[in-house]
């Protein structure tokens, strides 16, 4: 590997604005904005990656266009996304602090 055209500065950037974890935190108060600047972060290294050899094209467009699909596809789906995980994470951390626990889904037919 060499140093990356931007010198890898964007898991510097994504350690400092959301410390070290695998997943954005609601750091600007805001979980759209929050996880928008996270998944730039993580374009930019795709592209930090391709542009000095480290991966290839094929693999920097697909991000690209995962990017592109995610923020520019489908504002509506993106939305509700956003609304239905800040539902299930405030239900997981009640469900912490009270102590109720959620009952295994019976499957169907056994």
């Amino acid at each position: 590997m060499s140093g990356g055209r931007f010198n890898y500065m964007d898991g510097t950037l994504k350690s400092e604005i959301f410390g070290w974890t695998d997943r954005p935190s609601n750091v600007f108060e805001d979980k759209e904005i929050s996880a928008l600047v996270w998944d730039v972060l993580d374009l930019i290294h795709q592209f930090d990656w391709y542009s000095c050899s480290d991966s290839s094209e094929e693999t920097y467009l697909k991000a690209k266009a995962k990017f592109k699909q995610k923020w520019f596809g489908n504002p509506d789906e993106r939305i509700k996304r956003i609304i239905d995980e800040t539902v299930n994470e405030c239900r997981s951390e009640l469900y912490k602090t009270f102590g109720v626990f959620e009952k295994e889904k019976e499957t169907e037919g056994g």
